[in-house]
């Protein structure tokens, strides 16, 4: 193939870098998600808005690069669901991670329960495991209801095939981490049929041709990884990094030989292949608190980017918890707070306050993943590496050295890194 499209569809935009031969990026689109139903509650996607945007970006990049052959690499954020019917015809919107559906079933399963279905599934027992979406969703989950997420539906509607690769499967809360196979367990307590109602697995490489009625060049579509994976792979060339991912959420994430489970800690072990596993802890609280942050304040990045340089002092306290939180304390229902103001706090010392405690919030997961595994650097993804000075108190109050890289949107190149199973050699700022 002279020529490789890697799609990553998050939760609020999508990207879509197109790579030479020689992996350098030259074309790029980008769309942001319009239809979005977000309550205190509820938070979905529209599917058809999803697809109608990866259609008109590929065949964009086709038209403009006079692509010839084309490998079509797909990666997708993690803990979707899709209910649809046989024929595939969908049955309601994604359900994201960041819905809260599947509260009331945690809050009536055991400690024990809990404790056994994260020993068996790796995935952390909170509303954005899919499992307990599914507890909640029981009664739809008819016969002649299939349970899908973002990937396999993308990757169905591109090859005519229903297949999900192994990565966001173990991330579904449906995956035995022993067996790398659906968890009987989990699927008799839904009334879920895998033969019938679920994704065939595939590993990450997985590829076969697009359909024809799609494109008028040769295609194949590589079933490829979740977006925690690929920004993970775009450090493979250091050795012994982890990965901080800072977007609307933020997680710390290293790939191990082998899972690492700690069900105080709830972190998360998604298998990638069976030698390779993804541990890491996510927070709700990332740039988020930041865009809240500008418009409480009427702030903007630049601004809170300047006071990072500052670093003015300050006695307040902020608790970063707006949108509730996972790691570290897996609360739905946190808030957040600021603490100690007196007469002579100024804006600059609030704003700083704020940053702060997003910065500690991420240093406490940061410390947690430090007992679980080994790791000497971190490296640096999201929209927050344009804002150097706050780039530069992260930094020092985590005590490492960040490397940022400079290719722009480096997780599509970790999603063909992944694919490919070889590492790249990165240009980075420090």
């Amino acid at each position: 193939m002279n020529h490789i499209a890697s799609i990553d569809v998050g939760t609020t935009n999508i990207k879509i870098n197109l790579f030479n031969k020689g992996h350098e990026v030259v074309g790029a689109v980008k769309y942001p998600q319009l239809k979005i139903h977000s309550t205190n509650d509820i938070f979905e996607m529209d599917l058809d808005e999803i697809w109608e945007h990866i259609l008109d970006g590929l065949n964009k990049l086709i038209e403009r690069h006079q692509v010839g052959q084309l490998e079509i690499i797909l990666t997708t954020a993690m803990h979707s669901v899709q209910l649809m019917e046989y024929d595939f015809n969908l049955v309601g919107s994604v359900i994201t991670w960041a819905d809260k559906r599947g509260v009331k079933a945690l809050e009536d399963m055991t400690a024990k329960q809990l404790e056994d279905q994260y020993e068996r599934t790796g995935t952390p027992n909170h509303s954005m495991n899919p499992y307990f979406k599914l507890m909640d969703l029981r009664d739809l989950i008819e016969e002649d209801i299939v349970v899908g997420s973002l990937k396999d539906v993308l990757f169905h509607r591109l090859t005519g095939e229903w297949v999900l690769d192994l990565s966001n499967a173990s991330s579904s809360g449906l995956l035995n981490l022993d067996t790398l196979t659906w968890d009987k367990e989990s699927l008799n307590t839904l009334g879920i049929d895998a033969e019938k109602q679920l994704p065939r697995i595939e590993a990450v490489n997985y590829n076969v041709p697009a359909l024809s009625s799609l494109f008028d060049i040769e295609a194949t579509v590589s079933v490829g990884t979740s977006d925690g994976i690929s920004s993970n792979y775009v450090f493979r060339d250091l050795p012994n990094a982890a990965d901080l991912s800072i977007g609307t959420s933020h997680a710390v994430r290293v790939v191990h030989k082998s899972p690492q489970l700690n069900n105080a800690y709830q972190n998360f072990s998604y298998a990638i292949d069976p030698d390779h596993y993804l541990i890491g802890l996510p927070s709700n609280n990332g740039a988020d608190v930041l865009s809240w942050t500008n418009r409480v304040f009427n702030s903007t990045f630049e601004e809170l980017n300047t006071v990072a340089g500052l670093r003015p002092a300050t006695d307040s306290v902020f608790v970063p918890y707006l949108n509730g939180e996972r790691a570290p304390i897996w609360n739905e229902f946190a808030t957040g707070n600021l603490y100690d103001l007196t007469r002579v706090s100024t804006r600059e010392s609030v704003l700083f306050s704020i940053m702060l405690g997003m910065i500690f919030n991420i240093k406490h997961n940061v410390e947690l993943l430090e007992e679980l595994v080994e790791f000497d650097s971190i490296g640096l993804v999201g929209g927050i590496t344009k804002l150097e000075s706050f780039s530069q108190l992260l930094a020092d109050v985590l005590g490492y050295t960040l490397y940022i890289p400079v290719v722009e949107n480096a997780e599509t190149l970790g999603s063909i890194a992944v694919v490919k199973g070889m590492p790249f050699e990165n240009e980075y700022d420090m």
